[in-house]
């Protein structure tokens, strides 16, 4: 590849991005990155979509489903289990008191169910077809779930893997920063990243795998500062809706590096450019497992990911694949939504009401009063003694309101639903391959230290990284509780359907039915959770905000842990850069590939540990002699040694291990403030609705 891609932050601007008339796939790091919102769901559709989710993880799912006794009994547990827990995590951060949980109406139904059973019944076809489970989908959005696509024999490879690695880092285990020591890295790219001013860097993709090292470690010319462009240029290239995604949420000064892929003539992948963070030469089965895990990660991307294009309708330009999976919400925009709609609300009923001691608060008098006087009716006044007010109907109408359970729609008709990919991304990108980053870690918990706290909601990456795709496979759990994965989206702020259809002030019907207050609230839809179990794969668009939630040790005695691997896709629409352009950054990988030896244990010649040490500070991990120096090892030829000494021991480019954590701390506190930027973000969009 010489040379035939233009990079953002080098030759294009650090904020470049695709063109309102170009396809991509959404990034969901801002309200107004286009394509990355989700539609605004029913309350009783993501009820669906979970119960879908939990029978999906039953043993042997996919056959019961077609057993009417079984489905009988999911019935039933469906249609009585209690509703308030799961209420409370559908309305997260959407709703105060104004939207309570239903008094008596069941959020899910009998038609509800039926709709999920024959849902369940395509599933289950296409499960057979490919071992792949779409959950927690609606309007375009989809999470992807298997148990099986992983075989085992991959499994004891991944494990080997992790074993090899933890074994290899046992001296100098690198805990994750701010983990209270409980998540190792073994292999995470924010270690020896592109530094902007720092970094080396090659036009050409011409760095590999076997010669990383030896043949580019090293070379290559300094990478300037990114290239920025004044905002008048770059507006119209990276704005949605009208609106500018902060400049922020670009890094000036980090960037994590992928490793290239390019399909073979099988369809395959196989890595073009080093895994950073995974020496090459030491770990090449290690490649080779990975390879096969983003094999089989690539169909469940093909399954999740929807390319967006403004030119509407996408799927009908030839250029653009044929989308995937559910592509409309389960249910239709209400014909009415207005509160004055009386069919919308369960009937008046004195004998419940009376089941009740309600309260009307100084803001309902004076709603009171003021609605008798609009309606030139005599005034009314508050009184302690409502039974003998004149005005008791108007007052027990009020309280009733408050009380009153919405008549919640019921699903459409089911129509079919194509799961099938008629094109996936190997056929679609099989000239420029792919890029992906690699994360390795295990979570590792003690009697000492029994809690993993919950996480905080996020995306992957910044926008420099334009991670596009997530594949999540978690290897191992051992003694711990089992955890999950809460997923949510961006909506729109508008939402023009549904204000059309409310009256004046009258939107209290669609609040309970969506879940949301409808002014001042967050403009967020929660999807629901999956578990993230032993041999899971999980594949995800980067449009869903996601936070793991918290988990334990099972036995508080014993140890436990919970391994797993992370793959991220980047947008292949645009090229970044990647390990192609940048050689390895690692001074020891270097120094071990020139003198020999390796720089961690001391062996290797002792004039050049003296080198290295007149730089950086001896590490911990450095063998010593009997006599505190260190350890005896090949002695350098002295005209070797003196020009050692004259060109400097190491070239520009390489980073020792305390200088990449270093970096690492600040590219973390770089992500924290973009986290927070994010999130904050995210909760400031509100809806709008107006009392007209």
């Amino acid at each position: 590849m010489s040379g035939k891609y233009l990079y953002p932050g080098v030759n294009l601007d650090l904020r470049h991005y695709p063109r309102r008339d170009t396809a991509l796939y959404p990034l969901g790091a801002h309200a107004n990155c286009r394509g990355a919102d989700s539609k605004l769901l029913p309350v009783r559709e993501v009820f669906m979509m979970v119960l879908m989710d939990r029978l999906s993880d039953k043993v042997d799912w996919h056959k019961k489903v077609f057993d009417e006794e079984i489905v009988a009994k999911w019935r039933k547990e469906a249609l009585e289990q209690p509703e308030d827990k799961l209420f409370s995590q559908v309305v997260e951060s959407k709703v105060g008191d104004k939207v309570p949980m239903p008094r008596a109406a069941r959020i899910m139904s009998e038609d509800a169910f039926d709709y999920c059973m024959k849902e369940l019944r395509q599933k289950a076809a296409h499960f057979q077809r490919t071992g792949l489970i779409p959950t927690l989908d609606s309007a375009g959005n989809t999470i992807v779930k298997s148990d099986t696509v992983v075989t085992p024999e991959l499994q004891n490879e991944l494990r080997a893997a992790f074993d090899q690695l933890r074994a290899d880092q046992a001296s100098d285990v690198d805990w994750h920063p701010r983990s209270d020591e409980k998540v190792q890295d073994l292999v995470h790219p924010s270690m020896y990243p592109l530094i902007y001013g720092k970094s080396n860097f090659f036009q050409e993709e011409v760095v590999g795998v076997s010669d990383a090292i030896e043949l580019w470690a090293g070379k290559g010319k300094t990478l300037p500062k990114a290239r920025q462009s004044g905002a008048s240029e770059r507006d119209d290239s990276y704005s949605a809706g009208g609106s500018a995604v902060p400049p922020e949420y670009w890094s000036e000064e980090y960037q994590w590096l992928p490793a290239n892929l390019a399909f073979q003539e099988d369809g395959t992948v196989k890595f073009t450019s080093y895994i950073n963070n995974l020496h090459p030469k030491k770990y090449p089965s290690i490649y080779r497992t990975i390879e096969k895990l983003i094999d089989v990660a690539v169909p469940a991307w093909d399954q999740s990911l929807s390319v967006h294009d403004s030119r509407r309708p996408a799927s009908s330009r030839p250029d653009n694949p044929p989308p995937v999976g559910r592509q409309h919400s389960r249910f239709s925009v209400p014909k009415s939504g207005s509160d004055d709609d009386d069919t919308l609300w369960e009937p008046f009923n004195t004998d419940v009401l009376a089941q009740y001691d309600v309260e009307l608060t100084e803001d309902d008098w004076d709603d009171l009063k003021e609605a008798r006087e609009d309606a030139g009716e005599t005034s009314i006044e508050k009184s302690e003694d409502e039974e003998n007010d004149e005005d008791a109907d108007d007052v027990r109408e009020l309280k009733w309101k408050k009380i009153r359970d919405p008549v919640f729609p019921e699903p459409d008709n089911e129509t079919e639903v194509d799961y099938l990919c008629r094109e996936s991304i190997r056929e679609r990108f099989k000239d420029s391959g792919l890029q992906v980053i690699v994360k390795m870690a295990t979570i590792e918990l003690t009697p000492e230290k029994p809690d993993f706290p919950m996480g905080g909601w996020h995306v992957e990456g910044q926008m420099n990284e334009r991670i596009c795709g997530t594949a999540l496979f978690y290897l191992d759990s051992e003694n711990v509780t089992p955890s999950h994965l809460s997923f949510r989206m961006q909506t729109t702020y508008d939402q023009d359907e549904l204000q059309n259809i409310a009256g004046q002030d009258q939107y209290s019907w669609l609040e309970s039915v969506y879940g949301t207050e409808l002014r001042y609230a967050a403009c967020l839809q929660n999807y629901g959770s999956a578990e993230t179990r032993q041999g899971r794969l999980l594949a995800f668009p980067n449009v869903f905000h996601h936070r793991v939630s918290p988990f334990k040790l099972q036995d508080p005695t014993k140890p436990g842990h919970r391994r797993f691997i992370a793959l991220w896709l980047i947008d292949p629409h645009q090229r970044i850069i990647s390990t192609g352009n940048v050689p390895p950054q690692q001074q020891d990988w270097w120094a071990e590939a020139v003198f020999g030896g390796d720089a961690n244990t001391g062996d290797m010649p002792p004039e050049i540990l003296e080198l290295l040490a007149e730089h950086v500070p001896a590490k911990k991990s450095q063998k010593q002699d009997g006599d505190g120096g260190q350890k005896a090892g090949r002695k350098l030829p002295t005209e070797i040694m003196e020009m050692v000494k004259k060109n400097g021991v190491a070239p520009q480019g390489l980073m020792t291990a305390e200088e990449a954590r270093h970096h690492r701390e600040k590219l973390m506190k770089v992500r924290s403030r973009f986290y927070e930027n994010a999130d904050s973000g995210w909760e400031d969009v509100e809806y709008s609705f107006c009392e007209h």
